[in-house]
């Protein structure tokens, strides 16, 4: 399994393995399309993310590259999306998320 961060993200995964890309919600369709163009044969990637988490002054979750990802490959067939309800962090999570 590979973890990288975002600033090392122009390589090319060479062999059939998994990479999980953490806080997709903060990167634009480029980046994450960057990302997703050096995957090699056989590679599992795993885009994820919270959209109620967008940190960026520059996004919001309808211009979020995860939510433009889930949109653009709804109808590929070597995709799925998963999406989770509920905070799993912590009670005060939950309540910042809903509050602030």
């Amino acid at each position: 399994m590979y973890l990288r961060s975002l600033d090392s993200r122009r390589w090319h995964i060479d062999c059939p393995d998994h990479y999980v890309q953490d806080e997709s919600q903060n990167l634009t369709a480029s980046q994450l399309k960057a990302i997703i163009t050096r995957c090699g044969e056989g590679t599992k990637l795993i885009c994820s993310g919270n959209l109620a988490q967008i940190d960026s002054n520059y996004l919001s979750a309808v211009t979020s590259g995860l939510t433009y990802i889930v949109e653009k490959f709804k109808n590929f067939s070597g995709s799925a999306t998963i999406n989770l309800d509920g905070v799993v962090r912590s009670r005060l999570a939950e309540f910042a998320e809903e509050q602030l």
